[in-house]
């Protein structure tokens, strides 16, 4: 049933370009709000972080427990799916990369900076350098792309519904967090969830793209403390795709020498993270065929 679920909520967002039907964060906003003028919760980030994310979660389970006791699998499926479809990240991650791709094969810095605006924490100033602006945008794709959907599947697959929708609300609490004051807690929290699925999915990258450098990169940060998931999902993806050239860059010639080489390197990445999730949803195929 889990991969039912899985490729019915991809197909979904093939369809639709992303989960955005389903994405009404408000109602989250107006909880935690709820919550934070409780003055038992206000003294105590890691109590009032827990009282805003875990009700939620465990209301979920309680309805996906009671919908498969009413209907069977069929209502694990109409609840399940709508849910993950929920979990999933915000925003449309391929459209907002061809939009900053086409600006930049352009040459029009400005407008590739406010075309990649919902894959980074913070703009790059006017006028940074296009090799400055490339490397953000690169980091912040990987983590985009890591953030709305491979750690919700590795949560969903371990904990199930649950599990995907913790992550999800914790992320959205570490967000909100981060346009206020800032919560290190919340930060660090979402840092201890991410930990495993990022190791995970260093792996995966080896194994579908430059083996040994990937592998020797994977090594390496396993079981680092200190950098951040998208530090190390950086280094993961400077091992897995070896050495991107020119020549793999989909433009026409008529774009620069250097333009191309950063092209090819986004277009590099979107074809790993494509193969990477082949290879998540083959090994659940394969859980299911031999009923592990």
């Amino acid at each position: 049933m889990a991969l039912l679920i899985v490729l019915l909520a991809l197909g979904l967002v093939q369809l639709w370009g992303s989960g955005a039907p389903l994405h009404r964060d408000g109602w989250f906003q107006w909880w935690r709000n709820r919550l934070g003028g409780v003055a038992r919760l206000q003294g105590d980030a890691g109590l009032r972080l827990g009282a805003t994310v875990l009700p939620p979660v465990l209301l979920a389970a309680v309805l996906m427990v009671l919908a498969e006791g009413l209907l069977g699998g069929l209502g694990t499926l109409l609840l399940g799916v709508p849910l993950l479809l929920y979990c999933l990240g915000r925003g449309n991650f391929n459209e907002i990369l061809s939009g900053y791709l086409r600006n930049w094969y352009r040459g029009d810095l400005d407008a590739a900076r406010q075309a990649a605006a919902p894959l980074l924490r913070e703009l790059p100033e006017e006028g940074a350098a296009g090799r400055q602006l490339h490397e953000q945008v690169f980091r912040g794709a990987a983590y985009c792309a890591f953030e709305r959907l491979f750690a919700v599947l590795f949560w969903f697959i371990l904990l199930g519904i649950p599990g995907a929708l913790l992550f999800r609300l914790s992320a959205l609490y570490a967000e909100q967090s981060r346009q206020q004051n800032g919560d290190p807690m919340a930060e660090r929290w979402l840092w201890l969830l991410e930990w495993l699925p990022v190791r995970v999915m260093g792996f995966s990258f080896a194994i579908v793209g430059n083996f040994a450098g990937c592998y020797r990169a994977w090594r390496q940060c396993l079981t680092c403390r200190e950098r951040s998931t998208a530090d190390v999902l950086e280094v993961y993806l400077e091992g897995a795709l070896g050495g991107i050239d020119a020549s793999e860059c989909s433009a026409g010639v008529e774009v620069a020498e250097g333009q191309r080489v950063c092209g090819a390197q986004l277009e590099g990445l979107q074809a790993l993270l494509s193969r990477a999730l082949l290879l998540w949803i083959t090994a659940m195929a394969l859980a299911v065929l031999f009923d592990l």
